[in-house]
C-alpha cells in the first residue's frame, strides 16, 4: 500500500510525464531563488520559457495555462491564496524533492567522504556528551574537550601548527555547499507538514462529537495549537536563530574568510553568490513561513471564534445522514432503480466557433449626413430663468461695457462680444444680455452673438439688437 500511494505522488508524477525534461527545467529555474510566486508573475514566465524551448525545437502545442492547470492538477504545483486576495504557487514537497533527484543525477557528488564521516562523528560525540545525565561523565567529556582546546592553543602560539590541506578545504567545502543547498528546500516541507497540521485540526474540531474537543476546548482557551505544535515549535527556534545578530556576523564573517583562500579559486560563480546570498534566501524563505503560520493560527482561531465550525459540523452530519440514508436505501433497491424524481445537471453551452460573429469596428460607424441648423431665436424667458441659476462675474463685463463704450459711439451687445470674448462662455452672454435690457436701448432688428465654448466650439444665437447709450459710472472703475 506504501508503495502504491508513493507512485501516485506528485514527485513520480513528475518523473513519469512525457514533460518531464521541460518541467523540470522550468521549475528548476524559476523556484531556484523564491520558494512561492505570485500566480499572475508565475504565468508569464512560464510563457517565456516555453517561447524559448519551442525555439529548441521542443514541440509544446498548449498554452502556459494549460500547462500551470495540469500541473496544479497532479499537485505538483500547489496554489494558495494570500490574505492580499491574491494567489500564490509553490512546488510541493515531493516534487521539490524530484527536482532535486533529477539535479544529482546530473551532477552525482561522491558521498563517501572523511568530512561526511568527521561531521557524523562529531555530531554523534557532541549528542552523547549533551544528553549525558550523569555529572562526572559529562564533566570528563567536558574536560577532555578542554584539554584538546588548549592543547591546540599552545601549538599554534608556538607556531607548530599547518592548516588543512586544499584538497582537504575543497572536501569539506563541497560538503558544507551539498548541506546547505538542502537546507531552502526544507521550507517546502515545513510548509507542507503546517497545511496538513492545519486541516488536521479543522477535521478534529469537526468530527468532534460533544459540546467541547480538545483542540476546541484549547483553542477557546487561548492556546495557539498550530504555534504550540512540534512543528510550529520546531520552526519558531529555527526562525528565531536565524534572525540572531550574531549569527549572521558570524556567518558573514567565516564566509569571507573562507572564500580569500586559494582553494576557493576554482569555486563556480554561482557556488560564491549562493555562499554569499546563504542566509538571505534563509531569512526570506523562513519569512514567508512565518507568514504562513501566523495565517494558519489566526484563521483557526477565527475558525472557531466565529463559531464558523457550527456549520462545519451541522454539514458533516448532514452528509454523514445522507450516506446511511443511501447505504440503507441500497440494501432493499438496485442503483438503477427509478426514484421519480428528476434532477436538473449543472451544464454548459457548447457551439462550434463557426457560429461566433465576429466584432467589426466599421459596424458602428455613422453614414448619415450631418445635419446644419440655423441659429435658433432666443427666448428672453428662459435666459432670464437662466441669470437667477447662473453665477456670472457682472464686474467684468460692466467694465467691458464702459470699455467699448469708450471707444465706439454707441456700440451693441454684438460690438462688445467682439472686442471682449466671453470668458464665461454662455454665461457671459446671459450676463450681456441682462445688462442690455436694463441699461441698453432696444432698437429695429436683430443681430447674431458669437462666442466660443469651453470645449472649444464656436457658437451663435440670433438675438435683438440693443444699443448702448451712457452707462453707470462706477462701470469704469477698475
Amino acid at each position: 500500500m506504501a508503495a502504491q500511494r508513493t507512485a501516485q505522488s506528485p514527485g513520480l508524477k513528475l518523473l513519469r510525464a512525457d514533460l518531464m525534461p521541460v518541467l523540470v527545467a522550468i521549475l528548476a529555474r524559476r523556484f531556484a531563488e523564491q520558494r512561492t510566486l505570485a500566480y499572475a508573475e508565475f504565468l508569464a514566465l512560464v510563457t517565456e520559457d516555453l517561447d524559448e524551448l519551442r525555439d529548441a525545437g521542443f514541440p509544446l502545442p498548449q498554452p502556459a495555462q494549460q500547462y500551470v492547470a495540469s500541473w496544479i492538477r497532479d499537485g505538483i504545483l500547489i496554489r494558495r491564496p494570500t490574505e492580499n486576495r491574491e494567489e500564490t504557487v509553490e512546488l510541493s514537497r515531493s516534487a521539490a524533492d524530484a527536482v532535486r533527484f533529477v539535479a544529482a543525477v546530473d551532477q552525482p557528488q561522491s558521498s563517501v567522504t572523511s568530512s561526511r564521516l568527521s561531521n557524523v562523528a562529531d555530531l554523534l560525540s557532541s549528542l552523547a556528551r549533551d544528553s549525558d545525565p550523569v555529572p562526572t561523565s559529562r564533566l570528563e567529556a567536558l574536560r577532555a574537550q578542554r584539554d584538546a582546546l588548549d592543547a591546540e592553543i599552545a601549538r599554534v602560539e608556538s607556531g607548530e601548527f599547518e592548516p588543512v590541506s586544499d584538497a582537504v578545504a575543497s572536501e569539506r567545502l563541497r560538503e558544507i555547499l551539498r548541506l546547505a543547498e538542502e537546507v531552502p528546500g526544507d521550507f517546502a516541507k515545513v510548509a507542507d507538514d503546517l497545511d496538513h497540521l492545519n486541516q488536521s485540526l479543522r477535521e478534529q474540531i469537526i468530527n468532534h462529537e460533544g459540546s467541547r474537543g480538545g483542540v476546541l476546548e484549547r483553542v477557546f482557551a487561548g492556546v495557539d495549537v498550530i504555534e504550540e505544535s512540534d512543528a510550529g515549535r520546531t520552526f519558531t527556534a529555527f526562525h528565531r536563530l536565524l534572525l540572531d545578530p550574531g549569527l549572521t556576523d558570524a556567518f558573514d564573517g567565516a564566509v569571507d574568510a573562507v572564500l580569500q583562500r586559494a582553494f576557493t579559486e576554482a569555486l563556480g560563480t554561482d557556488d560564491v553568490a549562493f555562499l554569499r546570498q546563504f542566509l538571505t534566501t534563509l531569512q526570506r524563505e523562513s519569512a514567508q513561513v512565518r507568514q504562513t503560520l501566523t495565517s494558519f493560527s489566526r484563521s483557526l482561531r477565527r475558525f472557531v471564534e466565529t463559531q464558523e465550525y457550527r456549520e462545519h459540523k451541522r454539514l458533516a452530519a448532514t452528509i454523514d445522514r445522507a450516506e446511511q440514508a443511501v447505504f440503507a436505501a441500497l440494501q432493499e433497491l438496485s442503483p438503477i432503480h427509478p426514484t421519480g424524481r428528476a434532477i436538473d445537471l449543472t451544464s454548459m453551452p457548447i457551439s462550434s466557433i463557426g457560429s461566433w460573429t465576429l466584432h467589426n469596428p466599421a459596424d458602428l460607424r455613422s453614414t448619415a449626413e450631418v445635419a446644419t441648423h440655423d441659429a435658433a431665436d432666443l427666448d428672453l424667458e428662459q435666459l432670464r430663468a437662466l441669470v437667477r441659476l447662473t453665477e456670472i462675474d457682472f464686474p467684468e463685463l460692466q467694465r467691458a461695457v464702459a470699455a467699448t463704450l469708450s471707444e465706439v459711439p454707441g456700440p451693441t451687445v454684438a460690438d462688445v462680444l467682439v472686442r471682449f470674448p466671453a470668458t464665461q462662455g454662455l454665461a457671459s452672454v446671459v450676463g450681456l444680455l441682462w445688462l442690455a435690457t436694463e441699461y441698453a436701448l432696444r432698437t429695429p432688428g436683430e443681430e447674431v452673438w458669437s462666442w466660443t465654448s469651453p470645449g472649444g466650439r464656436t457658437k451663435n444665437v440670433r438675438a435683438p439688437r440693443y444699443v448702448f447709450g451712457e452707462v453707470p459710472e462706477h462701470w469704469s472703475a477698475p
